[in-house]
């Protein structure tokens, strides 16, 4: 199903010179008169024989001659090999260490007494994948690090393997790849498949095994899981250990993994992990900066606004003319702590995995945007780009706000996210007023709807005028409650009727008792008789616009004090 988008010769198990040098020297107790290059390949060995071809690039000769001719070494420099083993006693004479040497090849002189088995058992199943892991690991290592970018990496992996390779970060983001057209990451691209999201898979089309290498002191393993989708298959194997630092996809059309592949992967898991280490370092770092920026701002304690400016444009964000704030808060996470009872690790990653996530889809809409956790919430202060109007910006922020639902939805299943919106400031000194107003929007939205709304400051009307009542006197709104609505809720929990449910549909119908009974899929006899039982409870006539005013209020602060009926129920009014 899946094509490589350019053409990759497979790279053949191999080892570089010093590696093989130090078997021969260690193992086989041979000299070395001349080390040669030890960063050269070697795939094999070459028994020197009069026929054309006899010897391959990077195969090291092996010969019995009395002398080497300057013919003879000549040849074999010419043909690509990196050394020649020169089986014979006593030392080798001067005259032929410098020839080997003026032509750049590796000299070694071996006893006739080691037999010839002994020296191609370097390459024997078992110790060839010895020699290939050696070789592999000191290869990414030299390859990692410095200035290579994981792009570089990734396509170094796929030069080893000789397959497709896309890497995916924890958050679902596909960071790097082999190829200019690589059809492995346009496949994932087109499915929409992440292996951070197994909901894209039913469990039935996923099947995960370790495959595994045999060395001579142990094994190696390597746990891949594959998905069946469509007319194909897909691969991937985690990276790291515990909680995956990311995943490495694999393109596997051209057969299955072989044991080199396995010990490959191997390395390339481990220099991958080594890697987003360092990339997830740098990212908590800057994570850090950024809480501090947000907590001096929501505090003042920014010193000038000019400072303040300054600080932002270090963090990536141009907040000269102001910004609209954004709360993304985790619903109900200390219960959902208590419940899980995650360690302090687990929490930290799970709170910069949803940054992550805010910032990938923060990214989609906004080019002018900064972003900082806070507790469990992330802070995003989303400011104009060029030729952008700041009308656009409420708009497009309750896109974002529903991006990002859905997004952390497939992330994290077992959470949800509610989003409180603030008014655009143009001043950068309100931003601290914008972000007070996200706050509010964020906990009127949380009371009223429950878990997964989505707020915004300038729609909640007279519910924010009632929210600083309940911040600044909360018994003045409970009093206030009592005087209206708690009868009503009282009534309705201890005899299963359906009074608030009423009087809500009423009063949102303009008092029309005819599209409330349409509603409620009631007669409108009855509507009126619940109607009538709401007025001798609280004394309010719901057919005067002043009373019907002080039972919407009662209604509001019922829904932010948290009070509703508590067995509501479809039983027959009594």
């Amino acid at each position: 199903m899946i094509r490589a988008g350019y053409t990759m010769l497979r790279t053949e198990p191999a080892v570089i010179l010093k590696d093989f040098s130090l078997i021969l020297l260690e193992e086989l107790d041979a000299d070395c008169p001349l080390p040669g290059d030890p960063s050269r390949q070697v795939r094999g060995l070459a028994v020197d024989e009069p026929v054309k071809g006899w010897i391959s690039p990077d195969e090291v000769a092996i010969t019995t001659r009395e002398s080497l001719e300057e013919d003879f070494l000549q040849g074999i420099a010419s043909a690509g090999s990196p050394a020649m083993i020169w089986r014979r006693e006593g030392d080798a004479p001067a005259e032929s260490v410098e020839r080997a040497a003026e032509l750049g090849i590796g000299l070694f002189v071996l006893t006739p007494e080691v037999p010839l088995r002994r020296l191609f058992g370097i390459f024997s199943q078992d110790d060839g994948l010895l020699l290939l892991s050696h070789g592999a690991g000191r290869t990414l290592l030299e390859s990692a690090g410095g200035e290579t970018t994981l792009e570089e990496l990734a396509g170094k992996i796929s030069g080893m393997l000789g397959r497709s390779v896309v890497v995916e970060d924890p958050v679902g983001r596909l960071i790097a790849s082999s190829g200019d057209e690589n059809h492995l990451r346009a496949a994932l691209e087109e499915l929409g498949l992440r292996a951070s999201k197994r909901s894209g898979i039913d469990e039935t089309r996923r099947e995960r095994r370790d495959r595994y290498a045999r060395l001579p002191d142990g094994y190696l393993s390597v746990p891949v899981e594959r998905w069946r989708v469509a007319d194909g298959e897909l691969f991937w194997t985690p990276i790291g250990t515990g909680a995956p630092a990311g995943y490495l996809w694999l393109d596997l059309e051209g057969g299955n993994l072989r044991p080199e592949d396995v010990v490959l992967l191997y390395w390339a898991r481990r220099i991958l992990e080594a890697e987003l280490g360092k990339q997830r370092i740098r990212l908590e770092t800057e994570l850090g900066v950024r809480g501090d920026f947000v907590d001096d701002l929501v505090s003042g304690h920014y010193g000038s606004v000019e400072l303040l400016l300054q600080r932002a444009r270090y963090l990536g964000a141009d907040l000269a003319e102001g910004a609209l704030v954004m709360v993304v808060d985790i619903d109900d996470f200390a219960r959902y702590l208590a419940r899980r009872r995650p360690k302090e690790p687990a929490i930290q990653e799970l709170k910069r995995r949803l940054a992550d996530a805010v910032r990938l889809q923060a990214r989609q809409l906004f080019a002018n945007f900064l972003l900082g956790p806070r507790s469990d919430n992330v802070i995003l202060f989303l400011g104009r780009a060029e030729g952008e109007e700041s009308e656009e910006l409420p708009e497009k922020a309750q896109l974002l706000a529903k991006g990002v639902q859905r997004y952390v939805k497939g992330l994290l299943p077992d959470l949800t996210i509610s989003v409180g919106i603030g008014g655009y400031k143009e001043d950068p000194a309100q931003l601290p007023d914008a972000y007070s107003e996200a706050t509010v929007a964020l906990e009127i939205g949380h009371r009223i709807h429950g878990p997964s709304s989505v707020s915004t400051f300038g729609t909640t009307g007279t519910y924010k005028l009632l929210f600083r009542v309940l911040q600044e006197n909360p018994e003045e709104l409970e009093a206030f409650y009592g005087e209206t609505l708690e009868p009503v809720v009282h009534y309705d929990s201890r005899y299963g009727t359906e009074l608030v449910e009423t009087l809500i549909t009423y009063l949102g119908n303009d008092a029309s008792t005819v599209r409330t009974a349409g509603d409620l899929y009631a007669h409108r006899h009855t509507i009126r008789y619940r109607l009538d039982r709401v007025g001798e409870l609280t004394g309010l006539d719901v057919d005067k616009s002043e009373d019907r005013e002080r039972l919407t209020l009662g209604i509001k602060a019922m829904q932010l004090l948290g009070r509703v009926p508590e067995r509501p129920s479809s039983f027959a009014d009594r």
